[in-house]
């Protein structure tokens, strides 16, 4: 295959998957398996058989959103936005069939089905998933533990990413071994010798524990995590919460970079996103999970919009040495596809927390995750497509900030987005208002978005009030006002979200505009 389109596929795997990982301690390196053979992934045998895993409105920007006074080059300009420096002029025209991708070689290990593992989660037909990983730096792989499991689901028909994220210590079954955390299974996968290794095992344990099939797997270092952010001019990100920690410089590290974020728009250079997504020190592993899902759209978004999908050969040279996957060229075609019909609301984030996992403390004393009963239909919402983009989905809102707080609309904007809803319009009010409210435009009960809304913005009931707008097209007006707590409650964002059932799971492609 010609190198250009070579170039190509490795930019568009780089941004469904970049940031992926985002990041762990490090990341590890292993090489690169042959080309998949393009071909429909064989339906599941009968549990007793072995089965095969197959496969915003703008505002102005927020003063100084980073402080980094230890190491002034570092230091970010509010609202800046710096131009993409990749120099190559190749242009990658898209040609040929798309067609299903197929689950690689290395991922299609052998899984005896045994009582009490998770039944397949049902997907539509052609969804492909793949396994995005953090790993601990380690001179010897064998003893690398992951630190970052992200599962991203894409559904080429609609199209869309539902990314999910699970905390490394949850505890699940491991075969023939005790339970343990999941981040274990990586290493084990190695010390066994198992066939694929680290990433095949763990997609062992992720199809008997969640019924998730993994068809392919990605990693990236973090110089290359860097490199790929600065070759794009840095990224934008909309913060929702507070956020202060201290790192290591990686250009010298006698010295210290104070990483201090505050709610809004918030401009990030290669360095300073790595830190933002591997930030614990001021809150959890879950706000951390969220973030790093944040700094992928941003990546996937700036790609976009700076044109590099037709100037493709300088990202490639310089970042292709950090990214490892199974992937083969022959998904070229399918994955250009996918990627230029994709629009933001064409993305979804979830992340396992509480309460469909609880903590438990375990004989050695260790903190541990327990998935609950919970947790399936979870994976199996997480998992499916955006709701904007099933047919059932397209809920409407329409958003006024009256908080007086900059960007506050831009964050609650990508909120209401990430859950579902589309913002017809959003201005900002002359006016504060004292509390945030909610304006119910329909006043049916049927169907209404009201609950959710609720949930998601948890304001006093007395502040939910009904202007029915039968001429309106939107369903609902949240105004944002002074008391707007933009940070969610991460640590237990996943039981906000409504669990329809299995029927629903299903998705039906949405017209192209």
């Amino acid at each position: 295959m010609p190198r250009r389109v070579t170039s190509f596929f490795e930019l568009v795997l780089l941004m469904v998957v970049m940031l992926s990982l985002a990041l762990g301690v490090n990341w590890g390196g292993i090489v690169t398996n042959s080309p998949t053979v393009i071909q429909a992934a064989p339906p599941e045998p009968a549990p007793t058989e072995a089965v095969q895993a197959a496969t915003p409105q703008q505002a102005a920007a927020v003063a100084e959103p980073i402080n980094a006074t230890k190491t002034p080059l570092l230091q970010a300009t509010p609202g800046a936005e710096v131009s993409p420096t990749v120099q190559a002029d190749v242009s990658i025209p898209l040609t040929g069939t798309i067609g299903p991708i197929a689950t690689s070689s290395v991922m299609s290990a052998k899984v005896q089905i045994e009582p009490g593992d998770a039944p397949l989660l049902t997907q539509a037909p052609g969804t492909i998933n793949v396994l995005l990983l953090g790993v601990d730096s380690s001179a010897d792989e064998r003893y690398s533990r992951t630190d970052t499991i992200i599962i991203a689901s894409i559904n080429p028909d609609v199209p869309s990413v539902s990314m999910l994220s699970i905390a490394r210590d949850t505890q699940v079954r491991i075969p023939d071994h005790t339970d343990d955390r999941i981040n274990t299974a990586y290493e084990l996968g190695y010390l066994r010798n198992y066939p694929g290794g680290g990433p095949a095992f763990l997609s062992v344990v992720l199809r008997k524990n969640f019924g998730i099939r993994i068809d392919h797997y990605v990693r990236i270092d973090f110089d290359g995590f860097i490199k790929a952010v600065d070759l794009l001019g840095g990224v934008e990100v909309l913060a929702e919460c507070e956020l202060h920690d201290t790192f290591p410089d990686r250009t010298n590290f006698k010295r210290t970079i104070d990483l201090d974020v505050y709610p809004g728009r918030v401009f990030l250079d290669g360095q300073q996103a790595l830190m933002y997504s591997r930030s614990r020190y001021s809150t959890s592993d879950f706000d951390r999970a969220r973030r790093q899902q944040k700094v992928i759209r941003a990546v996937l978004s700036k790609a976009k919009s700076s044109n590099l999908l037709q100037n493709a050969l300088g990202l490639y040279n310089e970042v292709h040495p950090y990214v490892d996957t199974d992937l083969g060229l022959d998904a070229v075609p399918a994955f250009i596809n996918i990627l230029e019909r994709m629009n933001n609301l064409s993305i979804k984030s979830r992340v396992v927390t509480y309460p469909v996992v609880k903590a438990f403390t375990r004989k050695d004393g260790a903190m541990v995750l327990l998935p609950t009963d919970e947790v399936i239909p979870y994976v199996a919402e997480a998992l499916s497509p955006p709701a904007s983009n099933r047919a059932e989905g397209h809920t409407t809102v329409e958003l006024v900030d009256a908080s007086g707080r900059k960007d506050m609309g831009a964050v609650a904007a990508e909120r209401l987005n990430w859950e579902g809803f589309t913002v017809a319009s959003s201005v900002v009010s002359d006016t504060v208002e004292a509390h945030t409210q909610i304006i119910d435009l329909k006043a049916s009960p049927k169907g209404s978005p009201i609950p959710r809304l609720d949930t998601i913005f948890n304001i006093a009931k007395r502040y939910i009030l009904s202007e029915p707008d039968p001429a309106g097209t939107a369903a609902a007006r949240i105004i944002l006002g002074a008391d707007y707590n933009s940070c969610p409650q991460t640590n237990s964002i996943a039981g906000d979200v409504p669990l329809a059932p299995d029927s629903q799971m299903i998705p039906t492609s949405t017209p192209q505009k």
